[in-house]
């Protein structure tokens, strides 16, 4: 089980914050314990499980990070991956 989010965006504060924020509300809500952080996209800590970040930075994020799920969005405000990525974490 995934314990660990990364949201990235170029400097790691303004649309990685909003998404973090939301994405932690929704995970919230469906019951699910996972820690959610954003930061610079050079900045992904190795204990990422999971890297969401804008559809731009995507290969970006795959390349600096083989091993790690990406999942790319293409607005960080309402994306529907939020809800398809709750709905895969929590198994449903």
């Amino acid at each position: 089980m995934i314990k660990k989010i990364v949201f990235a965006c170029d400097a790691g504060m303004g649309s990685s914050a909003m998404g973090a924020t939301t994405l932690n509300k929704k995970l919230k809500a469906a019951g699910l314990d996972i820690k959610v952080v954003h930061t610079a996209i050079e900045d992904v800590p190795s204990d990422a499980e999971l890297i969401v970040t804008h559809t731009s930075l995507g290969n970006r994020a795959r390349k600096e990070h083989p091993n790690v799920e990406v999942v790319t969005i293409n607005s960080f405000v309402g994306a529907p991956e939020y809800d398809q990525l709750v709905k895969k974490l929590s198994g449903k």
